[in-house]
């Protein structure tokens, strides 16, 4: 029982220390937080810190995790789930866009990313590599069904939409969170129009 007990206050612990990350990551972004910060911002001493994480990096990398677990993984497994390639790609447009807008941490743990060559984010990499690779397939499915321009090519194609999509976040106001249906919205017609759907 007192075992139980150590790795459930151990987990809510690693999550509290996350929650202080997420929010000093927002605020100051990855490469300006110290460790210093994120100590003094959680209580907890760098001994402590390193008890549970590690290292920053292995925080951010923990946070990044998070989100597949929580937003990635199931949205891909819902939008496999459509047979029908039009309403996939509306799908996957539609809700991608309403991620990048309901989760404002995702504009630094995507981009903070790209540099890392560990193999931890060689793995994240290969995740997000998912997204893009069912949004290509999604979109040569619709091309050799004669509703995407033949011109286009579908991988260049996924990767426009996605560019478009994630660029969301250094734009979007995210305190006007009664803007996102409209913005997805406007993202679905902008694709479809620019697909000839």
């Amino acid at each position: 029982m007192k075992g139980k007990r150590t790795r459930k206050d151990s987990g809510q612990k690693k999550e509290e220390i996350l929650r202080t990350v997420l929010q000093l990551f927002l605020k100051k972004g990855y490469n300006a937080t110290s460790t210093s910060d994120i100590c003094s911002a959680a209580k907890l001493a760098k001994p402590t810190l390193y008890y549970y994480f590690g290292s920053k990096r292995n925080l951010l990398f923990s946070l990044h995790q998070g989100h597949l677990n929580r937003d990635l993984r199931p949205y891909l497994e819902r939008a496999r789930a459509i047979e029908d390639l039009e309403q996939r790609l509306h799908y996957m447009i539609r809700t991608y866009t309403k991620m990048i807008c309901a989760h404002p941490e995702l504009r630094f743990l995507i981009h903070e990313t790209l540099g890392f060559k560990d193999k931890y984010f060689i793995q994240v990499k290969k995740e997000w590599k998912n997204h893009y690779i069912l949004l290509r397939d999604t979109i040569a499915g619709l091309q050799a069904a004669g509703k995407v321009d033949p011109i286009l090519k579908p991988s260049w194609a996924a990767l426009f939409l996605i560019g478009m999509m994630t660029w969301i976040t250094f734009w979007f106001d995210f305190k006007r969170k009664e803007q996102i249906d409209k913005i997805a919205e406007s993202a679905v017609t902008f694709a479809a129009h620019a697909l000839s759907l």
